[in-house]
């Protein structure tokens, strides 16, 4: 299964080297290269049946070849077959070496475009195959790869028929065969064969089910273990006297609310215990996750340890530190912020105060993993917006100290199906309430013509004495023409009504501009904010209570209705105003589930279905968990069956040792990337 794949009869150093794009190295890797779908090419049509336009397949004897030149550089090879119903010509442009292949007498398939003019039927051959060769690719249910440049689905097709017919045997069964009977699932090589060349769509999806299911199955497997090795390690207990956390609460102007409370004792309990904390804390916008991650990093100063919080952009990371740097002030804690942006000289004394210990608390972003970042005794690490980090970045924010508890925080809600896979390795609380008092908010989608009844609205909210929110359109992802975008508009609001106090914001400006922004928004010195995507999160001003959103089509649900959550934070009726005119069916679907849903764990189903689970959940970063054919939304009750058959097996595990190890083989890379946190 190893051999490289150019030994392979039909390969050679040149399609090789076309393999290697596809991530085709190996007979193995060709073997488990799984056909996108599947074209029904089966229903075979006489010459006299054909129409124009249509798409199929015809079998006859050729019975005439000739060439054309109807243009300078445009040869038209046709091909005559006969069926005794009528003549049709196969026509191939610009392909004269295949004349010498198409001799008189002999049977061929013709599968393509169907064209009738002038008394002559002619068909735009896609693909041919001569009777006397077995069909894989015409007359039956073929098999649809993805392919690259200069390798045609034909030959990527009959490559992997060769491969197949010569190494499929070689495959050993990795489930064991009371696992099949229990599920009615066919064995490996006859799924795999079932998955390339299947003779009916049934027989192509029970095959599909099995190989989903044996992802499913190994997954949790490999979890499952880690996760028991785990609970072996040894770690560090993070307790103390209890006088600072109690000091921090009585400091805050409100009560934990009871989700809080229970994700808290939750928090508090992986934290006594003599091994490493992993767990996640999910929770929709304005739930109160940041509280949460507050009395976690108090819990590690009382106990005599470090604290660090990582978040994915420097405006996260400033608002961060300057909302726990003035929670923690009071209390004697010292906060400290590191970010890509610091002079050389500040960087350098932020190194130093977090190698010395004088910084309690660290805050930063990417710039927190870097190698000239050494802490003295870091006892707990923070990540907030999981969904933008790796595996692998956690991992090495984990590195940063000794058995370090590991806390991760996401605001975008997401199903428990998807949370149980890709945050498999981590324990899961759901901060499932917001606090008292909040009212939905009232969200309406407008046409861009009617875009001045929302801005009227919002004039009329700020001359009450509330606040409100403009976001600029998503041009492109250049934060320059962001930037030109939002202070283009910026400035056409504030000649058009000067009478209001306007304010800007964006990632380009400097750490202390953005400081006197939001202090000055905070104060209700700015009534309306103009800004990009960069107050998607962590911004909290509960007198703001009007967001509209420009083009608002441009953006995924996700980020919409993170950005959103910027309002319906105070005692005030919040409104949403979604402006523009979608381009496309998918546009309009968001802005309809934007008006009908405040429930960011509904917006997120809603949102699988529309995009699938890898750019939800950052699937795609690196150091992620990878499924070849699974599909999270689609296989959920697969998902779970797997789920149980993996607890199972690990508590017979005596019984079930090859599967395990074969489980751990699989994933080792991952696994061991995991273990070094």
């Amino acid at each position: 299964m190893d051999i490289p794949v150019q030994y392979l009869k039909g390969v050679g150093p040149q399609k090789a080297k076309l393999l290697q794009k596809l991530k085709i190295e190996t007979i193995k890797d060709l073997i488990f290269y799984f056909p996108k779908r599947y074209e029904d090419r089966s229903f075979l049509k006489k010459v006299s049946e054909l129409k124009s336009d249509e798409i199929t397949t015809v079998l006859g004897k050729i019975v005439e070849v000739k060439e054309i030149t109807p243009k300078t550089k445009l040869k038209i090879l046709k091909v005559g077959i006969s069926d005794d119903s009528g003549i049709a010509y196969g026509c191939f442009f610009n392909q004269s070496y295949l004349k010498k292949i198409f001799t008189l007498g002999k049977k061929v398939y013709f599968y393509g475009k169907v064209e009738k003019r002038f008394f002559e039927t002619n068909i735009n051959v896609y693909e041919y195959e001569f009777w006397e060769e077995e069909a894989i690719h015409t007359n039956r249910l073929v098999p649809i790869y993805s392919v690259t440049e200069n390798l045609s689905p034909k030959v990527l097709r009959q490559i992997i028929k060769n491969a197949l017919d010569k190494h499929l045997e070689e495959i050993n069964e990795p489930l064991p065969l009371d696992i099949l009977k229990k599920y009615g699932l066919p064995e490996i090589t006859t799924a795999l064969l079932n998955l390339h060349f299947p003779e009916s769509l049934e027989l192509a999806e029970l095959a599909r089910r099995r190989m989903v299911f044996e992802e499913f199955l190994m997954f949790f497997l490999a979890i499952g273990k880690f996760k028991e090795n785990l609970e072996k390690r040894p770690g560090i207990s993070i307790i103390g006297n209890g006088e600072l956390e109690k000091s921090f609460l009585s400091l805050l102007p409100f009560k934990l609310t009871p989700a809080q409370e229970k994700v808290w004792n939750e928090i508090k309990e992986d934290l006594a215990a003599n091994k490493p904390m992993n767990r996640l804390v999910q929770g929709d916008v304005g739930s109160g996750k940041t509280i949460l991650a507050a009395l976690a990093l108090v819990k590690a100063v009382e106990a005599g340890f470090q604290g660090a919080l990582m978040a994915p952009t420097e405006i996260l990371a400033e608002q961060h530190y300057l909302n726990l740097n003035r929670l923690f002030t009071p209390i004697g804690i010292k906060v400290v912020l590191l970010s890509g942006s610091l002079s050389p000289r500040k960087r350098e004394a932020v190194y130093q105060a977090i190698k010395n210990g004088y910084a309690d608390v660290v805050i930063g972003t990417h710039a927190l993993i870097q190698d000239g970042v050494t802490f003295k005794n870091l006892g707990v690490a923070i990540v907030d917006e999981q969904h933008r980090f790796g595996v692998d970045q956690r991992s090495s924010l984990m590195q940063k100290g000794l058995f370090v508890n590991q806390l991760v925080m996401s605001a975008t809600p997401i199903p428990r199906t998807l949370a149980l896979t890709i945050y498999g390795d981590l324990d899961v609380s759901v901060v499932d309430t917001l606090p008292a008092g909040r009212k939905p908010i009232r969200t309406y989608w407008i046409s861009s013509q009617d875009k001045g009844k929302a801005y009227a609205f919002l004039l009329k909210q700020v001359a009450e004495g509330r606040q409100g929110y403009v976001v600029c359109p998503l041009v492109e992802e250049s934060d320059k023409l962001q930037v030109e975008a939002v202070t283009k508009l910026y400035e056409f609001l504030t000649k058009k009504f000067p009478q209001y106090s306007w304010g800007l914001m964006h990632g380009r400006l400097k750490a202390s501009e953005k400081e006197e922004v939001m202090e000055n928004f905070r104060k209700n010195k700015i009534q309306i904010l103009v800004s990009t995507t960069v107050i998607e999160v962590g911004v909290d001003v509960p007198n703001a209570n009007v967001i509209i959103i420009e083009d608002a089509w441009r953006f995924g649900l996700a980020q919409l209705h993170q950005i959103r959550g910027r309002v319906g934070r105070g005692e005030h009726q919040s409104y949403c105003f979604l402006l523009g005119n979608p381009k496309n069916q998918e546009g309009i679907v968001r802005m309809k589930i934007m008006e009908k849903y405040n429930d960011g764990f509904k917006i997120a189903e809603e949102d699988l279905k529309l995009r699938g689970p890898g750019e939800l959940a950052g699937t795609r970063q690196s150091g992620t968990w990878e499924f070849k054919l699974a599909d999270i939304v689609r296989d959920q009750s697969l998902l779970f069956l797997a789920k149980k058959e993996a607890d199972y097996i690990l508590k017979n595990e005596e019984n079930y040792q090859e599967i395990v190890n074969l489980a751990l083989k699989k994933y080792q890379d991952k696994i061991s990337l995991l273990q070094k946190n």
